[in-house]
């Protein structure tokens, strides 16, 4: 794996993967990154990335400027690979945070000032996790109005709009579908 863009471009991370990790690919997490570039500055921006499994993702905001990520994932592997990927890079200690939990528990806890204006979701396929994460609306509560949400699911998880979120653009990538949403509260 390695960071498409921003000012860690190339850097490459080696890590052996445990199954219950599934990274979204460096060709998917470009489209991402090029779909992001026409909807949201990521400069000096704050990231959430949630089910952040190896956190190339928030990894990948944080080298094209965003200012602070904050990751979420509940397996200690995936914490373990996060911790080694950023500790390789010059990124401060104040400009990320890694949490080893549940991230329906973090979001039900989340007590921090820190509002996101860009929040990953990347949770396991064939859980409807994803719908669930919306049906709760504990998702909102760490946005703020224009927040927008980049959800990767399998192409049989729909994900709907509701009153709170508008779709933006959703595309499939073989066995992945991205959506972009907006937060409009």
């Amino acid at each position: 794996m390695r960071i498409i863009g921003g000012s860690f471009k190339g850097k490459s991370f080696k890590f052996k993967i445990p199954k219950q990790i599934r990274p979204t690919s460096d060709f998917v997490r470009e489209a991402i990154f090029d779909t992001l570039q026409n909807i949201i500055s990521l400069d000096r921006i704050n990231v959430l990335d949630l089910f952040a499994g190896t956190g190339m993702l928030g990894i990948e905001a944080l080298s094209r400027g965003a200012s602070f990520c904050q990751f979420v994932d509940k397996t200690k592997s995936a914490i373990n690979i996060i911790s080694s990927n950023i500790s390789s890079l010059p990124i401060k200690n104040e400009n990320y945070r890694i949490t080893f939990a549940d991230v329906f528990a973090f979001l039900r806890t989340y007590e921090s000032e820190i509002k996101f204006e860009l929040i990953f979701s990347d949770p396991p396929y064939g859980q409807a996790l994803n719908s669930k994460l919306l049906g709760s609306n504990l998702i909102f509560k760490v946005a703020r109005s224009g927040t927008i949400f980049v959800f990767e699911s399998s192409p049989r998880e729909i994900l709907n709009e509701n009153e709170r979120i508008k779709l933006l653009r959703a595309k499939d990538y073989g066995d992945t579908s991205i959506y972009f949403f907006k937060f409009v509260e």
